[in-house]
């Protein structure tokens, strides 16, 4: 986990899942997340590093929808 950065973890996951950072956005937005679209796209780039709290919220966004396509939820959570 450590030799992988968060931002890198993210968006590859948010690949893996073919979302595009519009409906990763909502998901996030529906969860409580408090970020517009460009800070969340800036913390799936690295240009911006989430606090614990976002990252958490993008973390359990992406692996619901890992757990909606029948799959494991592989990302972990900051506060873990």
């Amino acid at each position: 986990m450590a030799e992988q950065r968060c931002s890198d973890r993210l968006n590859q996951a948010r690949l893996d899942l073919g979302l595009s950072h519009g409906e990763l956005f909502l998901r996030y937005f529906e969860l409580g997340g408090m970020s517009n679209p460009l800070q969340l796209e800036a913390f799936c780039y690295g240009a911006l590093e989430p606090s614990p709290h976002d990252h958490d919220v993008v973390a359990h966004a992406l692996n619901e929808r890992y757990t909606e396509l029948g799959r494991n939820h592989p990302l972990p959570y900051a506060t873990e």
